[in-house]
């Protein structure tokens, strides 16, 4: 088999795969987090309810990224945990609920950089500060079910 004959028959695959929508198939994005359908997609980008724990849990990685690395990470923890949920729900929810979590964990972070900032007026990303600032720290508002 030539090249092209192999590159013809990979976009003869991905034809097949995007037709399924026409055969009432739930269509993948090969590109994106297995599992998450495109099917009535709409705008994902909405705050739609979550389980309070997964909230807290989000929230508590955003504060352990501030306190172990002065507000920097490589992302590898909250970005499992996040998948994790998001592929115990509904297709048709996981754009929106992957959404909604990267708000709420982007969301506590600025406002523990707002905390570390107002406590630290010289503090910035990554740079160190004392942690025993955050002892005082209150999570913010609740997301819930």
């Amino acid at each position: 088999m030539t090249i092209t004959q192999m590159v013809q028959q990979q976009q003869q695959q991905r034809i097949g795969e995007m037709s399924q929508r026409t055969r009432n198939k739930p269509h993948v994005n090969p590109y994106s987090t297995p599992g998450m359908s495109l099917n009535d997609g709409g705008d994902y980008r909405e705050m739609v309810p979550v389980d309070e724990g997964i909230a807290q849990r989000i929230k508590q990685i955003a504060f352990d990224h501030m306190k172990n690395g002065y507000g920097v990470s490589d992302g590898e923890d909250i970005s499992a945990v996040i998948r994790d949920y998001t592929m115990s729900c509904s297709p048709e929810k996981r754009l929106s609920v992957s959404w909604t979590l990267n708000e709420i964990f982007h969301s506590e972070a600025v406002r523990l950089g707002d905390y570390v900032h107002r406590q630290d007026p010289d503090w910035d990303w990554g740079k160190p500060f004392d942690t025993s600032i955050l002892d005082g720290y209150r999570f913010g508002l609740d997301v819930q079910a």
